[in-house]
């Protein structure tokens, strides 16, 4: 197993880890209210939606950014 390897599952289960304290501690209610939908939400799962999308953001990006890179690389 190689050390990147080791260091991906390391993180994916601190995240797990991470997500379930902060879903379980969490029972603060918070109003969202958006033009025309309102939701009550669990502050927990708020935090955790916006960590969730600026990770899957961040590698969206990266594989653009890497994806070119290679392209300019091969001409």
């Amino acid at each position: 197993m190689s050390l990147s390897t080791l260091f991906l599952l390391i993180s994916v289960a601190l995240l797990g880890t991470y997500s379930f304290v902060l879903l379980t501690l969490n029972k603060t209610i918070v109003h969202l209210d958006l033009f025309f939908l309102e939701f009550d939400l669990q502050l927990g799962y708020i935090i955790l939606t916006s960590l969730l999308i600026a990770i899957l953001a961040v590698i969206i990006l990266e594989i653009i950014y890497f994806s070119s890179k290679r392209k300019n690389e091969d001409d």
